[in-house]
Order: C-alpha cells, then sequence, then structure tokens
C-alpha cells in the first residue's frame, strides 16, 4: 500500500469507527486499491450478533457520507462495505469468541521458531489466547501473536 492509499485507508479507518462506536459491530479490516479516479474502498465490518444487508446499507450509507463530506478520497472512488465472509482469515479476538465451536484450520509459530498447521475445534476464545480441540483429543492453547493465519474450515 502506498503512502496515499495508507493515509485513505487510515481516514477511512477511523470515519468508520465513529459510525459504528456504541453499536454491535466491530471494524475488521479496510484495503484501498486503485489510483485517483479508480479507487476501491474494501470495508470489512462483522458483528456480535446476527445481521444482514440492510445493516451493511446503513453503515456504507453513512460512511459514505462523511467520506464525502470530509472530501477524503480524491476523485472518484466506489466504497464496498460487507462482512469478512467465511473465506477471509480471522484477525480478532472478537472473530475468533464469534466462532467458538466451529473448526479452524490454524497457522502458528512454535516457540523454536517453526511454522506449523492444525486443524481443530475452537472451544474457548479470549482477549489474550485461543483453545483448540484437535482431532486426537488434545487442547492446544495459542496466544493471538504466536498465530500467523487462521481460517474456518469449511465442512465440504
Amino acid at each position: 500500500m502506498n503512502t496515499t492509499q495508507k493515509r485513505i485507508a487510515d481516514r477511512v479507518q477511523a470515519l468508520t469507527e465513529e459510525v459504528i462506536t456504541g453499536t454491535s459491530y466491530f471494524l475488521v479490516d479496510v484495503e484501498v486499491r486503485g489510483h485517483k479516479g479508480t479507487r476501491v474502498l474494501e470495508v470489512y465490518v462483522d458483528s456480535k450478533e446476527e445481521f444482514g444487508h440492510d445493516d451493511l446499507a446503513v453503515i456504507s450509507k453513512e460512511i459514505g457520507f462523511l467520506l464525502d463530506v470530509e472530501d477524503v478520497v480524491d476523485g472518484s472512488y466506489k466504497l464496498e462495505v460487507s462482512s469478512p465472509g467465511i473465506k477471509r482469515p480471522l484477525k480478532l479476538p472478537q472473530q475468533y469468541q464469534k466462532n467458538v465451536g466451529r473448526k479452524l484450520r490454524v497457522r502458528y509459530e512454535t516457540t523454536n521458531g517453526d511454522e506449523e498447521i492444525v486443524v481443530g475445534d475452537l472451544m474457548n476464545a479470549d482477549e489474550d489466547e485461543v483453545e483448540l480441540e484437535l482431532a486426537s483429543g488434545e487442547r492446544l492453547q495459542l496466544s493471538y501473536q504466536s498465530i500467523t493465519q487462521a481460517r474456518i474450515e469449511l465442512p465440504w
């Protein structure tokens, strides 16, 4: 991400946080692609509760209004507000907490610096770590700092 994209992403992040403060929603990520006149702003929002397209449309409208009022993006742009979806990696403790009970594929760094990949049921997630139950029945506790990537494992 170049400096202009980073500046835009930081401002979009701040405006999104402003819009969703006091709600059950939380910001997962902001990505900015393209160049002046062809920018695409991708905002990924999740919630502790169930939500749908109508909820995302309201958030998108509010973010878009603030972007236009503050003239954050030079030239035209396309704003896309969506949930992270099942294929995107988990990033925040809130996402792990929301997915307790699901099967995850987790890549993590071991204490000796190697990387391992495990698949297991997410049994618990707090602010510091997750607990997985592997197929062997072994329980594995991993800090978020040691996890390099985690995705929901689809059943098919």
